[in-house]
């Protein structure tokens, strides 16, 4: 008999699935791939599945204020390294990218 999962691991395994649905993976192919990596039975994985789904619920609330801060965020750091590397053209593309999600008038 196989030992428990720990909760750390079961997190694990959740978030593995909820990667696959975000890659629009079939329930069958889930199952599948829980069956050949953890040994798990398909009413175990459809507990992982549930798990996942309701994580891709909580994502789907944020609100567009925490959405707009956290991709300006995201496109800061992608120019501040792009900058760094010496890349320029995608630095500029991402400040771009950022004025036009703030609604900065560009021309």
């Amino acid at each position: 008999m196989a030992s428990k999962s720990t909760n750390v691991e079961i997190d694990e395994r959740v978030n593995l699935v909820y990667q696959l649905l975000l890659d629009a993976h079939s329930r069958h192919q889930i199952h599948q791939y829980c069956s050949d990596q953890w040994a798990v039975s398909t009413r175990q994985a459809d507990v992982y599945i549930g798990r996942a789904r309701e994580l891709q619920r909580l994502d789907a609330e944020l609100e567009r204020p925490q959405w707009l801060a956290g991709a300006v965020a995201r496109l800061q750091d992608y120019e501040r390294r792009c900058a760094q590397k010496g890349n320029f053209a995608v630095a500029i593309k991402a400040l771009e990218d950022q004025a036009r999600l703030l609604r900065f008038d560009m021309s």
